[in-house]
């Protein structure tokens, strides 16, 4: 839930520059890349898409003292998507089938756009290589009868861990997706 969320943020936040400087994004293609790909049905608009990440990806409240918080998690990469360009005949199709920026109308687009564009199609390298190399195992002591399991509860992380939650993660905390639940 937590790369979901990190990996899903970024393409939100990518697509809002395309938004607000070439014209409206529609038609949002997207992957979920994990223990299996799957492609989710197309999203309408920016603002369906932060409907999405607010119902099935709230932040997560949690003790790390005694918990863990990534638990079945999936990378989601941005497949295609179109822009609306104010005063065009067609809309602008984008995609990312073949792993990077490809459109016949690029030239249509602000090039602040297609360069957050192109960032966007490699940001998931870093997500990446934290994903494969965080540890966070949670060991939990036989205790009896006890008041609060955290007393009894080890948790074991290491150094991408951390980066992931006390870096990456605390940044999907903000105004504009203000949903949180408690894990």
């Amino acid at each position: 839930m937590v790369f979901d969320r990190i990996s899903l943020i970024s393409i939100y936040d990518a697509l809002k520059i395309v938004q607000d400087n070439d014209g409206p994004v529609s038609d949002i293609l997207l992957n979920r890349a994990g223990y299996s790909n799957k492609t989710i049905p197309r999203i309408a608009t920016l603002a369906d898409l932060i409907v999405f990440i607010e119902d099935k990806y709230p932040y997560q409240i949690f003790n790390a003292e005694c918990d863990c918080v990534t638990f079945n998690e999936s990378i989601y990469r941005i497949l295609a998507f179109k822009v609306h360009v104010p005063g065009k005949k067609h809309a602008v199709f984008v995609n990312n089938i073949r792993a990077g920026f490809e459109s016949q109308k690029e030239i249509q687009l602000n090039s602040i756009s297609v360069k957050k564009i192109h960032k966007l199609f490699q940001v998931n390298k870093p997500l990446e290589l934290l994903k494969a190399n965080y540890v966070c195992f949670p060991y939990i002591e036989q205790p009896g009868n006890y008041i609060s399991p955290c007393d009894y509860t080890e948790v074991i992380t290491n150094k991408a861990y951390d980066t992931l939650i006390n870096i990456e993660y605390r940044k999907t905390k903000r105004l504009d997706f203000p949903k949180s639940q408690l894990k």
